[in-house]
């Protein structure tokens, strides 16, 4: 068999990164369904690049294969009870509630993406050599 180093040391990588997650709160919400990734992913780019998305958007972005609009609701309300996120009011419409991650859902996700990093760079820094 034909040795794909570059494949072995990504499957190395992933399995590194995936052990780490297993034993932190925050990723083993964040992997717990594509949909709550996806959602997760969502609430950031709503977060770090100002997107205003609200639970109408998360329902038009997210594949109806991926999740049901009744999953999205449970998944925000269980991200709000565990203080991943938070809700506010539009500023023009106050009937629409848009979504951003806590203060505590951003140093989470830094976290989180300090560590994927960390790790996929040593998989880069291994492939280079």
């Amino acid at each position: 068999m034909k040795k794909n180093l570059k494949e072995q040391e990504y499957i190395i990588a992933s399995l590194k990164s995936w052990e780490i997650e297993q034993t932190k709160p925050f990723t083993k919400t964040l992997f717990k369904s594509i949909a709550h990734w996806n959602l997760l992913l969502l609430i950031a780019e709503s977060t770090y690049f100002d997107k205003n998305y609200s639970f109408e958007k998360f329902c038009t972005l997210i594949s109806n294969a991926i999740s049901s609009r009744a999953t999205i609701q449970r998944i925000l309300n269980e991200l709000l009870e565990l203080d991943y996120i938070e809700k506010h009011l539009h500023h023009q419409d106050h009937r629409i509630k848009l979504y951003i991650l806590s203060a505590t859902g951003r140093d989470l996700f830094s976290d989180f993406v300090n560590s994927e990093t960390e790790i996929y760079a040593s998989y880069h820094k291994n492939i280079l050599e």
